[in-house]
């Protein structure tokens, strides 16, 4: 009877053991397939970088493990900057986004990376939202049409990113922003008492540089 239950005892030590075995296994296998490619992450963090560098916001460093997000997908880039670079554009200074120096890019996939995903991760969406919405209220003003299913700033390249951002900085001088990260909302933004006429202009200057038109994305 106690060789029996030795023999039952081995059994089951190496049915658990063949057990954990595969469940590694196909940890590994999943841990894979949800993990973006050595090249695939090389071309993003490089896709990434001429970006900055093209917008003067030259990086240190970019950098992603390449895992890709179990809940809704996409993974995420690190891109590191100097203090000097940092401190001397308030884009970035006061991005939601950069912790430490370091800005956390978003994208559904390393062949996402464009302008676009660059705008929607740099900027305060708070921000760029009331932008928006002002921008519209301008065009009624002056009677210009617009179709409230497109949008009015769409930066998609160097020379418009680069204008715009200029202006977003300016935009950041004129406006109060509260925090609502705590509560998963977007920020709250007003303008600062006085700031009207100097936040009219604004609207104007950028409809002048060509920085207010209608895309569908």
């Amino acid at each position: 009877m106690k060789q029996f239950f030795k023999v039952l005892t081995r059994i089951i030590l190496i049915i658990c053991g063949g057990l954990c075995l595969l469940a590694a296994l196909a940890f590994l296998i999943l841990t894979n397939l949800f993990k973006a490619s050595p090249s695939d992450i090389k071309k993003g963090n490089e896709a990434l970088k001429q970006i900055f560098i093209s917008l003067d916001l030259p990086p240190e460093k970019v950098e992603s493990n390449g895992k890709y997000q179990f809940e809704g997908g996409g993974l995420d880039f690190y891109v590191t900057f100097s203090d000097d670079v940092v401190n001397s554009h308030p884009v970035l200074k006061e991005s939601p986004n950069l912790t430490k120096n370091r800005l956390k890019v978003y994208v559904l996939n390393t062949g996402d990376i464009s302008y676009y995903s660059v705008e929607d991760n740099l900027f305060n969406h708070g921000l760029f939202q009331f932008l928006e919405e002002e921008s519209r209220k301008y065009f009624q003003e002056i009677g210009k049409k617009s179709n409230p299913s497109y949008f009015i700033l769409s930066w998609r390249d160097p020379e418009s990113m680069k204008k715009g951002i200029a202006f977003y900085e300016k935009a950041l001088t004129l406006v109060d922003i509260q925090d609502n990260s705590a509560i998963n909302h977007i920020d709250t933004v007003a303008l600062k008492p006085g700031k009207e006429a100097e936040f009219r202009q604004l609207i104007q200057d950028m409809d002048a540089a060509g920085l207010l038109t209608q895309r569908s994305e």
